[in-house]
């Protein structure tokens, strides 16, 4: 009895090495593969944009995708909802808007960003 103990002791303590634990399962092996997918956000059509950004302020009457906009770099401290989002349900990641003097900012941790300007 007691060396089955020690024995089933000793294997585990081989084996422990090559497991990872993890809070739902019993242990996960350290094999396969992980896929990643590029963040990528496409922005709304240019009329559906400016639909949204008029929501924002209704004195904008035109935007220029490619020279109104200032990308913030940094997590905003304001608060991001779907009423910010100008990016279309097919991208991977969001992109927020929001107006803040006069300045038109937006907020994407995608590192692909199509405009859309059709």
């Amino acid at each position: 009895m007691y060396k089955f103990k020690i024995s089933l002791i000793a294997l585990l303590l081989i084996a422990l090495p090559a497991i990872t634990y993890c809070a739902f399962t019993t242990s996960v092996e350290k094999t396969g593969s992980i896929e990643t997918k590029e963040l990528s956000t496409k922005l709304l059509d240019n009329n559906d944009f400016l639909t949204k950004v008029q929501t924002l302020d209704s004195s904008i009457t035109t935007i220029d995708k490619t020279t109104d906009l200032t990308r913030y770099t940094s997590v905003p401290t304001i608060t991001l909802s779907s009423d910010n989002i100008v990016s279309t349900n097919d991208s991977s990641v969001p992109t927020y808007l929001w107006i803040d003097n006069g300045t038109i900012y937006y907020y994407t941790i995608a590192t692909n960003i199509d405009l859309n300007n059709n």
